[in-house]
């Protein structure tokens, strides 16, 4: 005799385990989640796209392991994309599984049920009209609250279904779909090829080029800065700084011409422009001869702002003493010979400027003239007067073409309807029962329970006001069950 069959495994154990459950599932969500916060967060703090050589000055002995891994490009790396792809499927496969199991629901809901289901959990008034009229008033009393109503016949009992604010079930879903989009916008921002950023510095008035990022090749696009400004306040905090760009296309023409700011960019397409810095590009200093013969010099800065060394040293047209400059300060305040920083904003600089009579001599040897400053002139032994003749500021901007950008926005617009949609809309839910009396039609109300959010509230009351407007319902009254 053979032994009995095992029986069937519930349908939510393991025996009917299948990929789309797993890729689905909120476990497998909570984990993809934690292994993205785990990436992004080593991705802020560990420098992303330097040279390897750069990364290895700042990192020491942990560049090798860095490098080797690829953390130095977590964003584009496999690892990081390989996350937001199975983010993007769990989200569109829970989706999916929400959106049927709210159609199935819809279509299994029974409508139609007989008086005596709600003879002991519902309110009850008498219509004095006829079943047929009585049906109508009712109809026309629903629709008047707003409700959408389903009707159904069992016997000679008219079954009424009716609700509003069905949009609350829909919002977890538009919240994960909203969801889906800023992931996918994610993962088309991060893709190698797709993604590309820049940095330019600009004088007031030139053009330059908008390349594909470190690669150099041409976008169709340039920029031209038409004016820089700078404000700082007494103490050289800087109060604002702006740029007035305008955008070009690649036969010249201009696409958009706009004032930036910090938090206040250039949007073209997928393409941002930034205001990111500023800085002092060099400066003038015009040298005047006892005969007023006039000679200026510019002076420029490097990458961090000191005096360049290749452009230090002045020479003189003709005969008289050579000059060097050094020690640039953006902005200081000058007492006697002392010298005190306020701030790095290139508003008040004073430069030092040494002096050699005989360096057409041969002679090396250069003494301190003094300090030079915007409102200053310094005399030299050969007659000779100096002093600024004007600052060179370049405006720093950055740009970034993200072609997922858009979804990203757009993702977080659905996102917040989503959760409006699910904490504030109300969905309310009651049944009517028609069945025909003696002297006209008894009328059975019952609101459908359910969580918060969910439950008829006020509405049986307003139903049976509106029916009978002397009749009080129950407040003790039980609500039926859906």
């Amino acid at each position: 005799m053979s032994s009995p069959s095992p029986p069937p495994p519930p349908p939510n154990s393991m025996g009917s385990w299948s990929p789309w459950q797993v890729l689905g599932g909120a476990r497998f969500a909570v984990v993809l989640l934690v292994l993205w916060a785990l990436l992004a967060s080593l991705g802020t703090i560990i420098p992303q796209g330097l040279p390897p050589e750069e990364t290895r000055r700042l990192l020491g002995p942990w560049a090798h392991p860095v490098l080797s891994l690829g953390l130095d490009d977590i964003y584009t790396s496999p690892l990081f994309l390989g996350v937001l792809v199975f983010l993007c499927l769990n989200l569109a496969i829970s989706s999916v599984r929400r959106i049927l199991r709210i159609r199935r629901e819809d279509r299994q809901l029974k409508i139609a049920l007989p008086a005596r289901d709600l003879a002991d959990i519902s309110q009850a008034v008498s219509l004095p009209e006829d079943l047929p009229q009585a049906c109508e008033r009712v109809e026309a009393v629903l629709r008047s609250l707003g409700l959408r109503v389903r009707q159904a016949r069992t016997g000679t009992d008219i079954s009424y279904h009716a609700e509003r604010g069905r949009w609350r079930l829909w919002g977890s879903t538009w919240a994960h779909l909203g969801l889906l989009l800023v992931f996918l916008g994610a993962l088309i921002g991060h893709w190698h090829g797709w993604t590309y950023e820049g940095y330019l510095k600009f004088l007031e008035g030139t053009t330059r080029e908008v390349t594909r990022g470190a690669s150099g090749m041409p976008t169709g696009l340039s920029l031209k800065l038409h004016r820089f400004v700078v404000v700082g306040d007494e103490t050289g905090r800087p109060l604002d700084f702006s740029s007035d760009i305008e955008l070009l296309d690649s036969e010249g023409k201009t696409l958009q011409r706009q004032t930036i700011r910090v938090n206040d960019p250039l949007e073209h397409g997928a393409t941002t422009f930034y205001q990111a810095g500023y800085g002092l590009a060099g400066f003038y200093i015009r040298r005047t001869s006892p005969q007023g013969d006039v000679q200026t010099w510019r002076v420029g800065t490097d990458s961090q702002g000191h005096v360049d060394p290749s452009s230090s040293l002045l020479l003189p047209r003709g005969p008289g003493s050579a000059f060097g400059v050094q020690d640039l300060i953006p902005q200081a305040r000058l007492e006697g010979d002392q010298v005190h920083p306020i701030s790095n904003l290139p508003l008040a600089p004073v430069v030092a400027v040494f002096e050699n009579p005989r360096f057409n001599q041969g002679s090396l040897d250069f003494q301190p003239l003094g300090w030079l400053t915007p409102d200053r002139e310094l005399q030299a032994s050969d007659g000779s007067t100096l002093s600024f003749a004007g600052m060179s500021i370049y405006s720093g901007i950055q740009y970034r073409h993200d072609p997922g950008y858009p979804l990203v926005v757009l993702g977080f617009l659905v996102v917040t309807l989503g959760l409006g949609m699910a904490f504030y809309i109300a969905h309310r839910r009651i049944r009517v029962v028609l069945t025909p009396g003696e002297s006209g039609t008894l009328c059975l109300v019952s609101g459908i329970p359910g969580p918060p959010g969910r439950d008829p509230g006020d509405l049986p009351a307003k139903v049976l006001q509106l029916l009978a407007p002397a009749h009080t319902p129950d407040p003790e009254a039980p609500h039926a069950p859906a």
